[in-house]
Order: structure tokens, then sequence, then C-alpha cells
């Protein structure tokens, strides 16, 4: 194995860790907007380092471009597509969770 071919299957290791982190954070966090935030986030990632990849493996220069320029446009559409949900998703009156507040101990008063 070259040190090319070494550097693209790290690439591809990153991206599945990213992608694994994304699909963990979909599932852990409770509010819709913190969710759509991991899942673009990690996406992004796990596509852009697959992309880093298959160029480390490209065979030509005609095929670098073609990566290159599906790579510009994901990186524009992506975020823009999860800004687009958020928007609908704010609009249509979801809010976001509340952080939860310790309950005081029954018994004890507050003070003023």
């Amino acid at each position: 194995m070259s040190l090319q071919e070494i550097a693209a299957a790290a690439c591809f290791l990153i991206s599945c860790i990213f992608g694994i982190a994304g699909l963990a954070g979909m599932f852990r966090f409770s509010d819709p907007y913190s969710r759509l935030q991991a899942g673009a986030l990690c996406g992004t990632t796990s596509v852009f380092s697959v992309f880093i990849g298959a160029l480390l493996l490209s065979p030509n220069t005609a095929v670098t471009a073609r990566i290159i320029i599906i790579a510009v446009f994901f990186l524009i559409s992506a975020p823009t597509g999860s800004h687009i949900v958020a928007r609908f998703a704010w609009n249509a009156g979801h809010i976001s969770q509340k952080p939860s507040r310790k309950k005081r101990p029954k018994g004890r008063e507050q003070r003023s």
C-alpha cells in the first residue's frame, strides 16, 4: 500500500467516525434544533472526508475536477438545506427545549 492509499483509508475511517457521531447525536439530543445541528455538522464533515479520500485516489485530473465541483456544490447546498429545515421548524412553531431546573427539596421555603 502506498502512502496515498493509507491517507485515503484514514479519510474514509474519519468519515465513518463522524457519521456514527452524528447518528448518535441525532438520537441523544432531545431538542429538534440540536438534532438538526448534530446531523448536519457531522454529515457534512463525513461526506467531505469521503470527498478528500476520493481525491487522493482519483486516477486523473478530469476525475479530480469533477470531485472538486461536486464537493463545492455540496458545501453550498448542505448547510443551506439545514438552514431551510430549521427555519421551517421555527415558523411552524417548534420551540427548543428549555434547560431543566433542579427541584428544591420539599420543606424549604424560598427566601425573598
